[in-house]
């Protein structure tokens, strides 16, 4: 039987959390360290977004403030999330040689979330994986997760919610008015679901951790062996660690498209005769955001945001360079979208080739009506 890593860290930072995976996949990559699941959970609360989003389209950055609440851009895809200790994380890394790192990235969700549907089932819970990365309860989320490559290794990270209260996160979410904040507190009470709201109370964590070893084994057929990081990973955790506290990183999306954000910022949605700034965003599976600079009718520059899954994690900023000076007409919109996935090897999962047209275009519709 194939034997990986178990390593658990207890409680961590909101920081270390995020920085560990990449150093032990930094480790599995060069067969420093054999692939690996690693536990952990946060030692204190914090708001997380995913690599493709904007800080300040998702977040009120006041609020979190405020609340003395951590920002984190994590290195994998998948949407905001106000995470506390009422969780437990599960991040698994597996060299891309190996055949469950192989698969199409659905599928490779698909694979590792059937270990957490089990784990619910085994407190006698109906627990289905539901595609993309999700686990339900009864239609209700119970799992979330974010997958990507980095360096040489998959790497996946969910968690398990033991308890789960709606009303910080919908504080530090950007919405339109007091009326609609009220509404994503309705929204995710209804939708998201914890062991504490199903079985009425919160297991121990010992015993949640053993559960989710157990699954993890049986689905994956292998044995689980007790590990702990080398000296390499520390190193690396530490260098990392800086990396993510760093505004650099928090806002790098925002230095990318400096000039583009600034004019938004500022509401200078036109510029001249000819020359605008324009925002959209289309729901397909996934949220995309578009922010476009246009000039008599052709994309001068694009940023592309949201909550989608992309391989590369380069590939988002790829497309939106090849995407200057396409006209902003479906024919040409299409046209310059299929040629580059054909030239690259950009795999998008939570949004299709047809959706990131719409969303192009929904810039066109928005600059018809001004």
């Amino acid at each position: 039987m194939e034997e990986w890593r178990l390593v658990n860290l207890g409680a961590l930072s909101p920081y270390s959390i995020h920085a560990v995976y990449e150093a032990i996949a930094l480790a599995v990559s060069s067969k420093a360290a054999p692939n690996t699941i690693e536990l952990c959970y946060p030692s204190e609360p914090y708001v997380c977004i995913g690599v493709h989003q904007c800080a300040e389209f998702e977040l009120d950055l006041q609020a979190c403030e405020q609340l003395n609440l951590k920002v984190v851009r994590r290195q994998v895809g998948g949407g905001t999330t106000y995470l506390d200790p009422g969780q437990q994380f599960y991040h698994i890394v597996v060299h891309r040689d190996h055949g469950l790192a192989k698969q199409p990235i659905e599928k490779f969700y698909e694979v590792f979330l059937r270990a957490v549907a089990k784990f619910y089932r085994s407190y006698g819970l109906p627990a289905d994986y539901k595609p993309i990365n999700d686990v339900v309860i009864s239609g209700r989320k119970a799992s979330g997760n974010g997958a990507a490559l980095l360096h040489d290794a998959m790497v996946l990270v969910g968690n398990v919610i033991l308890d789960f209260d709606p009303e910080p996160m919908a504080k530090v979410l950007k919405v339109p008015s007091e009326k609609f904040r009220d509404k994503v507190v309705k929204d995710m009470k209804e939708w998201v679901t914890s062991l504490k709201r199903e079985l009425g109370y919160v297991p121990d964590r010992g015993e949640v951790i053993e559960k989710l070893i157990t699954c993890f084994e049986e689905v994956l057929g292998i044995k689980l062996v007790q590990g702990s990081l080398t000296d390499l990973e520390r190193q690396k955790l530490v260098e990392l660690e800086k990396l993510f506290q760093s505004k650099d990183w928090l806002y790098s999306i925002n230095l990318e498209h400096k000039e583009l954000m600034e004019s938004f910022k500022a509401r200078k949605v036109k510029i001249r005769e000819g020359h605008y700034i324009i925002q959209a965003d289309y729901k397909a599976l996934k949220m995309i955001r578009v922010l476009a600079e246009v000039v008599d009718g052709t994309l001068s520059n694009v940023m592309i945001t949201g909550d989608f899954f992309a391989q590369p994690v380069e590939s988002v900023k790829e497309l939106e360079e090849y995407l200057k000076g396409c006209r902003l007409v479906q024919e040409d919109i299409e046209k310059r979208v299929n040629e580059f996935f054909k030239s690259s090897k950009a795999a998008f999962a939570g949004v299709k080739l047809e959706d990131l047209v719409a969303a192009l275009l929904k810039v066109k519709e928005r600059l018809e009506v001004l």
